[in-house]
């Protein structure tokens, strides 16, 4: 695995608020970081761009540093958006694949013993693609590397960790299933940013273990 401390800034406490002062800015953060990645993926085209000026707000927040959402969103989109275009790109050709290979083996029959070993490696593959995801955007910020190393790494954290990454998609999904009971307005200020701050929280636990690492 490539050097995992290049690029990175020494984890430094930033100092925060107490008490109801800090309540407003945690709930200010999430709610503004919701709203500009809402609004910033209506083009859709702009959604990969969006989602890395999401992490850019959630990955300083979860070392311990102070944020100002409005300049580390933009911020990372200007920064990460091709990496960032190119990363969903690559799930959108994983996710068609699986979705076609879905529509073939429901036409051939589950019964089939060949059908069942291709579902299992289709669904593997789906998860695993998943698990991938929750490393590769927080790795896009903190580190500067090419997609295709920035992926390895994310790949191998994925692999060493299937337990905790599998638990940290499950805790993940969670709030934009609820969102789809809830007000259209939990959907508006809470719902990716609480997604994006679990997804991003589960993969710093393990990305920390190896900084200083060859």
């Amino acid at each position: 695995m490539r050097a995992w401390n290049k690029h990175h800034d020494d984890d430094i406490e930033g100092t925060k608020p107490t008490g109801f002062s800090e309540i407003v800015e945690v709930v200010g953060t999430f709610v503004m970081a919701n709203l500009l990645w809402v609004v910033a993926s209506i083009p859709v085209v702009t959604m990969p761009a969006a989602t890395a000026g999401l992490f850019a707000v959630f990955v300083p927040w979860v070392r311990g540093q102070s944020v100002e959402p409005l300049a580390a969103f933009f911020g990372g989109m200007r920064r990460h958006w091709r990496k960032a275009t190119v990363v969903a790109l690559i799930d959108l050709a994983i996710g068609a694949f699986v979705t076609l290979n879905l529509l073939i083996l429901r036409q051939m029959g589950l019964g089939q013993i060949l059908a069942l070993l291709s579902l299992s490696l289709t669904v593997t593959m789906a998860v695993l693609a998943l698990g991938v995801n929750v490393y590769a955007w927080p790795l896009l910020i903190l580190q500067d590397l090419p997609v295709r190393n920035l992926l390895q790494n994310a790949l191998k954290l994925a692999l060493a960790h299937p337990g905790w990454t599998i638990l940290v998609l499950a805790a993940a999904a969670v709030p934009l299933l609820l969102s789809l009971f809830l007000p259209q307005a939990v959907f508006l200020t809470l719902s990716f940013s609480t997604s994006a701050l679990i997804t991003t929280w589960g993969a710093w636990r393990v990305i920390r273990r190896y900084l200083n690492e060859p």
